[in-house]
């Protein structure tokens, strides 16, 4: 079947309510001479927490990063919503990257700017402009989602690094994504408040009902968070399925993620 076939039939499953939101099909990246992603083929359905494990440069965020467009492919096909990104131009590609948010590690915050602040700068880089009072409406329901209604006047810099990570969060939903891209949404929490942001997660997938691609190291928040599991080794997609199956491995490097 033709690349162009191909687009169609996945265009036409997602009308159809098969739903895959994301599809990556021999997805290759390079830089320079280091072989980052070498046939990376994968989908993500709709509704569904897809943990994504790998050792550390095995390329899980230039993975995501691509899928927002911080990075650009090498070769192979990217499909968001059944359309194949190489076909689109600019314009349709940012409206349909709209969709997409994206919770990066630090939480990208500016400390210069109060909460309310931080929240409401991604509103008004809308095309469509937002009311004064729809706007205050967006930021107090974005915070009482992750329970920081009180910090509305704070900075980031006044909050604890698990605040700023709900923070982060907030900021992102506060769009209403269809798509989440976690990466490594726990790294340097400690374990109780880690697994307050694995609920959040979960809570985000039932409340917005979201498809999220979850990066993590963190074995308790894999456990925790996905319906379905990929382990990325060498380049490629080496091992799928659910913790259960893939903490029974019969390969022993897929289980030694899981001891």
């Amino acid at each position: 079947m033709t690349t162009e076939a191909t687009t169609r039939e996945t265009k036409k499953d997602y009308k159809n309510n098969n739903l895959i939101v994301v599809e990556m099909r021999h997805l290759k990246k390079s830089f320079g001479e280091k072989e980052v992603l070498q046939d990376i083929n994968l989908v993500m359905n709709k509704g569904e927490n897809l943990v994504i494990l790998g050792k550390s440069g095995t390329g899980k965020s230039v993975l995501i990063k691509c899928i927002v467009g911080l990075v650009d492919l090498d070769d192979g096909n990217l499909l968001l919503f059944g359309q194949n990104t190489s076909d689109l131009k600019d314009e349709e590609l940012t409206e349909l990257r709209r969709k997409i948010g994206f919770l990066f590690q630090s939480g990208a915050l500016y400390d210069s700017m109060t909460v309310r602040e931080n929240l409401e700068f991604p509103l008004r880089r809308q095309v469509t402009k937002v009311s004064k009072k729809e706007m205050d409406a967006l930021v107090k329901e974005a915070l009482e989602n992750v329970g920081l209604s009180d910090t509305i006047d704070m900075t980031p810099s006044e909050l604890s690094g698990g605040m700023r990570k709900r923070l982060g969060l907030a900021r992102t939903l506060i769009l209403k994504p269809e798509i989440m891209l976690y990466d490594e949404p726990t790294t340097g929490l400690d374990p109780i408040t880690s697994k307050e942001i694995s609920s959040l997660i979960l809570e985000v997938q039932k409340k917005y009902h979201t498809s999220s691609i979850i990066i993590t190291h963190d074995i308790e928040c894999a456990k925790l968070t996905a319906n379905r599991m990929i382990v990325i080794k060498d380049g490629i997609c080496a091992a799928e399925g659910s913790y259960n199956d893939l903490e029974k491995s019969e390969d022993p490097w897929v289980r030694s993620f899981f001891e």
